[in-house]
């Protein structure tokens, strides 16, 4: 491989190693966080209560790994199922105050951390650097969906 490629390679691979080493925040794992933060948004977005098909869809994952994550969440307090008014097969997922509670506390942490990054890199090179990740999205994207 040649030097340009292989060095892009390893700096893509750094991030990745990254999301993958299992760290955690307030005691969550990663899949924990980033069901809570579906809930959230989907809650406040959508006029009823998100469903586990509505994460399911948002994630990209499997309605049987939400609820995996989910019953794990309802254990810890985080979030509740509650009944659908007019369909008692379709259960709803809501943040419980606990659970409110701890994405405030996420959202703001990782606020603070783009915050810091932006504060090094300055305003200049963050700028640059959203623009080279949009256009790294968009060509991997395109990959991904070209047919081989």
């Amino acid at each position: 491989m040649e030097e340009l490629p292989h060095r892009l390679l390893h700096a893509i691979r750094q991030f990745q190693k990254l999301s993958h080493t299992g760290h955690t925040m307030h005691g969550l794992k990663r899949s924990e966080i980033m069901m809570l933060m579906a809930i959230k948004k989907g809650n406040q977005e959508k006029e009823k209560l998100i469903t586990v098909k509505d994460l399911s869809t948002a994630l990209k994952i499997t309605s049987p790994s939400v609820t995996q994550v989910i019953n794990v969440l309802e254990k810890s307090g985080y979030v509740d199922r509650i009944n659908d008014q007019q369909d008692r097969r379709i259960m709803r997922i809501v943040l419980t105050d606990k659970g409110n509670d701890i994405t405030t506390q996420i959202f703001q942490k990782v606020e603070e951390k783009y915050c810091n990054l932006v504060d090094f890199l300055g305003e200049e090179k963050s700028n640059s650097l959203i623009e080279l990740l949009d256009e790294v999205y968009s060509f991997f994207s395109k990959e991904a969906n070209r047919k081989e």
